[in-house]
């Protein structure tokens, strides 16, 4: 198998797993996007351009990408004053190279559009935010295979960073390969990484385990065919023949 489909499948495999717990809130699917880079009106659900002029604009593109990190950290914190919640986020890159991002959230109360598109404007995102009900498994896969792809899109995502003049000590903006992590979620989403990790290998070792009694009972001598009580040490080599190992988790 690929490795992408291997990351994928792990990605998955962690973004479905906060749905198995118990307390799970209310669910949704946000998406944010960066700010456009033209005049335009503010985005209303359900009355597009009805919104009067919109202030989000982007000036830089690589500034902004290069930032979108603590714009994320502070929507997170005004997210947190009107809910507690939980999260799994991954990063797209459009076309014109900015970063978008795609959420599952698992929330304490409710949350909506508007409230959030109003944190999402103070955190430096653009006007055009899109939330809707969590279909965890369908959004988990969605999720994840952008996070794939977005991994080898580091070269397409402009991105400014500081360049050091080692001769003269001078510092100025440049640009650099994107720095930007594929997916991150919050401490009590769910399964980790090394959690997937350990249970595939005690997957493993539970396939070579039954293989390996299967084996063995095949190889086990054929009953003798005389008539009278079984011996003591026919009855002590039943009992210590291999069994299949349950799966302790799957």
């Amino acid at each position: 198998m690929p490795c992408s489909d291997r990351y994928r499948r792990l990605l998955v495999r962690i973004a479905e797993s906060r749905t198995a717990t118990a307390h799970r809130g209310h669910g949704s699917f946000l998406t944010l996007t960066a700010p456009g880079e033209r005049a335009h009106a503010r985005w209303v659900p359900g009355r597009p351009g009805g919104g009067g002029p919109c202030g989000c604009r982007v000036g830089d593109l690589a500034e902004w990408n290069a930032a979108a990190g603590q714009s994320w950290n502070r929507l997170r914190l005004g997210l947190s004053r009107v809910s507690r919640f939980e999260y799994f986020r991954v990063v797209e890159v459009q076309k014109r190279g900015a970063l978008h991002l795609h959420v599952l959230v698992w929330s304490a109360e409710p949350l909506r559009r508007d409230q959030v598109q109003r944190i999402a404007l103070a955190a430096g995102f653009g006007c055009q935010v899109d939330l809707t009900p969590l279909s965890p498994q369908q959004h988990a896969r969605y999720a994840a295979k952008y996070a794939t792809k977005a991994t080898d899109q580091r070269g397409d995502a402009p991105w400014a960073v500081d360049v050091v003049n080692t001769r003269t000590g001078e510092v100025t903006r440049g640009s650099a390969p994107a720095r930007y992590r594929t997916w991150s979620s919050s401490r009590q989403w769910g399964l980790t990484v090394r959690d997937v990790r350990a249970a595939n290998r005690a997957a493993m070792e539970n396939t070579r385990l039954t293989r390996a009694a299967a084996a063995a009972s095949t190889d086990q001598p054929a009953p003798s065919a005389a008539i009278g009580p079984t011996s003591p040490a026919a009855e002590s080599s039943r009992d210590s023949r291999p069994t299949a190992v349950k799966l302790a988790w799957s």
